[in-house]
């Protein structure tokens, strides 16, 4: 019998159709990679953790921010990113 039969846990799988890669995010709203997963850290963007190291973003989120973004400057305090 395996100790650590019974600490097993189950998450089930995102939606991928939902979520899109840091760096196509990145790429839609001209910041860095880094940039991308700290506003997922920081609830600013939705994102999930797949495995060890790879965040997936909302693509509703993206997009919502984009729209509430638009006009404003990349380096624009109102964006958020600090």
């Amino acid at each position: 019998m395996n100790v650590f039969s019974g600490l097993r846990t189950t998450k089930t799988m995102p939606d991928l159709a939902e979520f899109m890669q840091t760096d196509e995010a990145a790429r839609l709203l001209n910041l860095h990679v880094v940039t991308i997963r700290n506003m997922i850290r920081t609830k600013k963007l939705e994102g999930v953790k797949i495995g060890g190291k790879t965040w997936l973003v909302s693509k509703k989120s993206v997009e919502k921010y984009r729209r509430e973004t638009v006009d404003m400057s990349k380096n624009d305090p109102r964006r958020g990113r600090n």
